[in-house]
């Protein structure tokens, strides 16, 4: 074993570095206060009073000037680009437009338009009313537009005339060559010193190093503590490290705004987790809907507004996403909001999983497969399903059958009852999937919409716009996509929904007429 080495003394030094510091700032001091008197000798000389007011004062006022003429071009341009009554009354409400009598009553009037737009909804097509309400707001809206411009100019006029900012005096030069001099030779010595020191504290700190290295020596084995923290780290560092690598190779879906800029498809909504409502507690229609069901939520009004205002009369889409159950429940909520607009509804369920049959708590047998076989006609396997008091919505469920058949199959069958189909049903919902949708399913329909249903932090970019492409290709029509910003849902299998099967459900009546 070596003997051990002498820790070295850095007292002495560390005082000669701080005198060192100390003579530093001395000569720094000494140039600041040499170039200070010359400069207050430079701002001794006389000068006329007229100037000195005129340099005093007249800044200020251009400084002012020039502030006021750029929020009124700042104002003007955001009116110009974004032509609402929110940015008109921004620009009446800047205080260079707002002393203009003629302001006020033109805001009274832009007031007043919005109140009466607001009781117009946006469902249903555009209103000849709205049109002339939202004219008459942008007459008004050019009318303040005028107005503010009308002010710039007198105030760039006023600017004009406040004449060229006044001259400036250079201050003369200052000769700190001795001064110089002097702080160059003692920050060098500080230079030196603090090297010294440095050194110095590298032997110190190995001397440090070896001596903890003896006591880890000396204790051969780590507590079982520290081992079980350190492979907690461990874990915790390896799994960040491998879902970042992931994300980075594989990224997944954020939010809507990275949707829209990712992929150039709207966000309809986003479905936030389910709260329990009091209101729809109290009755007995209400607790007997089926779970998962909110028809009243933001998200799937959102949604279903998205999709109504372009097909007003008869409404035909398809819903496909990652996940069988968020797609089914999308779906059936969609169709719940449509039966409660006093539209005969009917859900089509070509998706294997039965997941539409589980949400709405039917049976799932015979079903469209049975259809496409010749066991079985639409009447036989069209029920009616309760989605609220007083409503319900008619469902085909696809049924159990050892070969599924292929989407062309389901295409063609769709498209030759289409016309049938419409004739008695006001909103019809395809739920489907992405693979079976791009084979032409939208197609077949009258209405060749599709909403695609993506989970945040779940479902990869890539697969959203490869699906989308695909779709697009087969002539497709996607109009959004919703987001499922929720934990998800529970249901049962198909074999789960075979072994409870309910013997009360009823035929639809609906489907008779469709057979006729």
């Amino acid at each position: 074993m070596l003997p051990p080495m002498a820790r070295p003394d850095t007292l002495t030094v560390a005082a000669n570095v701080a005198l060192a510091r100390v003579r530093l700032a001395e000569s720094e001091s000494a140039m600041v206060a040499v170039r200070a008197q010359a400069a207050a000798a430079a701002t001794q000389r006389p000068r006329d009073s007229v100037t000195t007011v005129a340099s005093a004062v007249a800044p200020q006022q251009r400084d002012s000037l020039n502030e006021r003429v750029g929020a009124l071009q700042r104002a003007l341009t955001r009116a110009e680009q974004a032509p609402l009554p929110s940015s008109y009354k921004a620009l009446a409400d800047l205080p260079d437009v707002r002393g203009d009598p003629r302001i006020h009553a033109l805001v009274d009037s832009l007031s007043e338009i919005e109140r009466e737009r607001e009781g117009f909804g946006a469902v249903g097509g555009v209103d000849p009313v709205f049109v002339a309400l939202t004219s008459r707001a942008n007459e008004i809206g050019r009318a303040i537009q005028s107005i503010a411009s009308e002010r710039q100019k007198a105030m760039g006029a006023q600017l004009v005339s406040a004449g060229p900012p006044p001259e400036t005096v250079a201050t003369p030069a200052v000769d700190t060559a001795a001064q110089i001099a002097t702080r160059d030779s003692v920050r060098a010595a500080l230079e030196q010193a603090s090297d010294s020191l440095s050194k110095l504290r590298s032997v110190a700190q190995a001397i440090d190093r070896e001596e903890q290295r003896a006591r880890e020596r000396a204790s051969a084995v780590a507590p079982p503590l520290a081992l079980l923290a350190s492979a907690f780290v461990l874990s915790a560092v390896i799994g960040f490290a491998t879902a970042f690598v992931g994300e980075l190779r594989r990224p997944r879906v954020s939010d809507g705004s990275e949707v829209e800029r990712m992929l150039g498809v709207r966000v309809l909504s986003t479905v936030e987790p389910h709260m329990p409502s009091a209101e729809r507690g109290r009755r007995q229609a209400d607790r007997s809907a089926p779970p998962y069901f909110d028809p009243g939520a933001e998200g799937y009004q959102l949604a279903y507004l998205g999709i109504a205002t372009e097909n007003p009369t008869t409404l035909a889409a398809t819903v496909i996403g990652d996940d069988a159950a968020i797609t089914a429940l999308v779906a059936c909520n969609l169709a719940a909001i449509s039966a409660d607009e006093a539209r005969n509804t009917l859900v089509v369920d070509i998706e294997p999983s039965c997941m539409v049959s589980a949400a709405l708590r039917t049976r799932i047998q015979p079903g469209i497969v049975d259809v496409l076989a010749g066991q079985a006609t639409w009447p036989d396997v069209t029920i009616s399903a309760p989605v609220g008091r007083d409503k319900s919505v008619d469902l085909v469920p696809y049924g159990l059958a050892a070969k599924s058949p292929s989407a062309e199959e389901i295409s063609s069958l769709l498209r030759q009852d289409t016309s049938r189909l419409t004739r008695y049903y006001d909103a019809i919902f395809v739920v489907a999937t992405p693979a079976s949708a791009s084979a032409g399913i939208p197609t077949a329909l009258s209405s060749a919409d599709v909403i695609y249903c993506a989970r945040p932090g779940i479902t990869p970019l890539r697969q959203v716009r490869d699906h989308l492409d695909q779709l697009r290709k087969s002539g497709a029509i996607v109009r959004g996509i919703v987001l499922w910003n929720a934990e998800r849902p529970l249901l049962p299998t198909p074999k789960e929904l075979a072994s409870r099967a309910r013997s009360q459900q009823t035929i639809s009546p609906k489907a008779a007429l469709v057979a006729s």
